[in-house]
């Protein structure tokens, strides 16, 4: 089950001001919430009781009531764990508690939010499809080189890039139904949103793996898989969650594709074990 402050920590861009204002209560205060009566927190919040109860409604809990039951299971980690940011001094184990925490709910709430008629779909455009160009930039270029790679050795004729000139060019000469994939956790990169754009205008299809459903990309895709952005680490060494939670994607796109056309499949993959067997011979040899 996922986190419920988590959850909370991620929807905080869709809140009213008052919404907000609960939200950040809620999120310093859980323990004391626990033992509150819907009026008390009102009046400790500031904000009104129906404020409350819409509030539970858009994070996805039938009332307060829910609220309360959902902070009470995750009692035990916030006294020991916390479960937001890296304070000074702590050792190994509660910072590896607290990623477990995070990348546990990031995991469940992308799983709610995945449509899996539409991964269906995906599947089937990569089987369908001439040749696959995948592009992402920065942290983004991390899944789509582990997808490339995994592609290409199931027998899927795909290209990668992360430079928009030779993505470009890749895709003004690619053939009819090239399916165009891009990834971006925003939705707004600039490179995707040019990409799309020209995809559009070719009239091939296109699919973006991304976090954001109202985002720019996102209207210009044809299929728009989604994750769950529920933000990183204030400090942000780099986009750990994001990053995972597309590889996660990636690689359920890759073993549907191996389950749904086995065979074709595994032929492809003992065919590349026995060229690579002969060339490791061949080169035992010398």
């Amino acid at each position: 089950m996922e986190n419920i402050l988590i959850v909370i920590h991620s929807m905080t861009p869709s809140f009213s001001k008052k919404e907000a204002q609960l939200a950040a209560f809620i999120q310093e205060q859980p323990q004391q919430v626990v033992e509150m009566s819907v009026q008390s927190l009102a009046l400790t919040a500031q904000v009104s009781a129906a404020t409350i109860v819409r509030f539970c409604r858009k994070i996805g809990l039938n009332g307060y009531g829910e609220l309360k039951l959902a902070l009470s299971a995750i009692q035990h980690s916030i006294a020991t764990d916390g479960y937001r940011e890296i304070a000074p001094g702590e050792d190994a184990q509660l910072i590896m508690n607290k990623l477990e925490t995070h990348l546990t709910s990031a995991l469940e709430l992308t799983k709610k939010e995945l449509d899996l008629q539409l991964i269906e779909k995906v599947v089937d455009l990569l089987h369908t499809a001439s040749s696959v160009q995948l592009f992402g930039l920065v942290a983004s270029a991390l899944p789509v080189q582990d997808m490339y790679q995994k592609f290409n050795r199931i027998g899927l004729p795909t290209l990668q890039n992360s430079d928009l000139r030779m993505a470009v060019t890749c895709l003004a000469a690619a053939k009819d139904n090239t399916l165009l994939f891009c990834v971006s956790n925003s939705g707004e990169t600039r490179e995707v949103i040019e990409l799309l754009r020209l995809g559009h205008e070719k009239n091939l299809p296109t699919v973006l793996l991304t976090s954001n459903a109202a985002s720019t990309a996102a209207q210009l895709a044809e299929v728009v898989l989604l994750t769950k952005n529920i933000g990183e680490s204030a400090i942000r060494p780099g986009a750990t969650t994001s990053v995972l939670m597309q590889l996660f994607v990636g690689d359920l796109l890759l073993f549907r594709y191996v389950s749904k056309y086995y065979e074709t499949v595994s032929a492809n993959l003992k065919a590349t074990q026995q060229n690579i067997n002969r060339i490791e011979r061949s080169r035992d040899l010398k």
